[in-house]
């Protein structure tokens, strides 16, 4: 399949994430992680059935780039932010140290474990590796919660307090993504500096044009002027990150979370951004599925494993945590983190920067680890999550859930469906009689 054969899927893709965000489908159908995508873009790419070619995947890395930095930019505005309710500040941090704990036991499990069993790579090609897999280990989507709610009718403090974590827990794999990054900046002979140093040089290139977009901006909010101006910013963004060879990701993110803090037009903003999440997410998907290699290295099968055993370990700590720390999961099932296992978008765009950003054996572990996660997350943590709400007394009973989906159903049908106009033959006549 040449590129534009390719380049048609992809609009096809995006305009099928347009009708889902524009309501014109029943939400709540489909996987919280979009790994079906993740699953369609492996099969039809080289490494299985061979419709897109290797070729055709370079030419649209650039592309890919772009589409990964946007959505960093739409997580970021909406980070710490439910609707537009504000997360509490505890909960705020208790989410992200727990996401950067996890990551942190992933990776210090890989590191030991290449160490061992993977001889051939360099110490700067296993830390590089561990923190990869750790990054994509420690997401929790923000969709899951989500996906629950209108599928199935959840309500409640349980289900308001995972929906908070699930939402602020996306800052501890960027902010891993972001530190694996400045371990080999491509400016190191002209500023020195750590990796630590390299990591907030990251994120202040993100600050500095965010500022600068919010006085772009300016007082009155004004739609065109707004795209171009964030159109505009976030591709600086990405473009002088990318030219150092730093995270375009975590820059993008700080770009969005500075946007949001510092403009009054925040929720004009995240209104006129939202709908293009998913219309971005789906074709994005699809190139990480493609980008996916199980024979990329020879370590790849069990380090992928050993991350999924402690991803796993690490989200059901996660829970005993949540149900310690929060008056509100007191009640909650003791395998509540289990329900946290569903990793979404954030993981497969994490380990797709990585794929292409480092392409060989460690660039593609990392891919097939993020993708490992998501599809691994699918067949427990939304099971998981709905059994918890369910014993919290949060989930709809089965009759409820039935007719909740029933009438939303009947909503969608109607909305839909066209208006007829009546015909002048089918219109009483003023004196109530029938013409004709």
């Amino acid at each position: 399949m040449n590129a534009i054969w390719l380049l048609m899927g992809l609009l096809v893709l995006s305009y099928l994430g347009s009708s889902l965000v524009g309501g014109r489908v029943l939400r709540g159908i489909g996987l919280p992680s979009g790994a079906e995508y993740v699953v369609l873009g492996f099969v039809v790419g080289p490494s299985a059935l061979g419709l897109l070619e290797p070729s055709s995947l370079a030419a649209f890395e650039p592309v890919a780039g772009v589409a990964l930095g946007w959505l960093a930019l739409v997580v970021g505005l909406d980070f710490g932010f439910v609707g537009n309710r504000r997360v509490r500040p505890s909960r705020m941090a208790l989410g992200v140290l727990m996401s950067i704990a996890t990551g942190c036991a992933v990776a210090a499990a890989v590191w030991f474990a290449a160490a061992r069993g993977a001889p051939s790579l360099e110490s700067g090609e296993r830390v590089l590796l561990a923190a990869g897999v750790g990054a994509v280990s420690a997401e929790t989507t923000r969709h899951a919660v989500l996906w629950v709610t209108q599928r199935y009718g959840a309500s409640g403090k349980l289900s308001d307090l995972i929906a908070d974590i699930a939402d602020c827990d996306d800052l501890g794999p960027l902010l891993m993504m972001g530190g694996a990054f400045a371990l080999v900046p491509q400016a190191t002979a002209h500023w020195p500096l750590p990796f630590w140093g390299w990591t907030i040089v990251t994120a202040l290139i993100g600050v500095v044009l965010g500022l600068i977009a919010v006085v772009l901006l300016g007082t009155d909010f004004r739609l065109i002027q707004s795209w171009g101006v964030l159109l505009g910013s976030s591709l600086l963004t990405i473009g002088t990150s990318a030219r150092v060879g730093l995270s375009p990701l975590l820059a993008t993110f700080a770009m969005g979370v500075t946007i949001a803090a510092v403009s009054r037009h925040r929720e004009e903003i995240v209104a006129m951004v939202a709908p293009t999440e998913r219309p971005v997410i789906l074709p994005a998907l699809l190139l990480a599925g493609a980008h996916v290699n199980p024979k990329a290295a020879p370590f790849l099968p069990w380090i992928v494993a050993i991350a999924l055993v402690v991803r796993a370990l690490g989200k059901v700590a996660t829970g005993l945590v949540f149900r310690a720390a929060s008056p509100d999961a007191r009640e909650a099932s003791p395998w509540l983190g289990l329900g946290l296992l569903s990793s979404g978008a954030v993981a497969m765009s994490v380990g797709l920067a990585f794929a292409l950003r480092f392409p060989g054996p460690v660039g593609h572990t990392v891919l097939f680890a993020a993708a490992a996660a998501a599809v691994f997350g699918e067949f427990v943590g939304p099971q998981a999550l709905r059994a918890a709400l369910r014993k919290a007394g949060e989930l709809a009973a089965p009759e409820r859930e039935s007719l909740f989906f029933g009438r939303a159903l009947a909503h969608v049908q109607a909305a839909s469906a066209p208006t007829a106009t009546p015909r002048p033959s089918d219109r009483p006549s003023p004196a109530g009689k029938v013409d004709g």
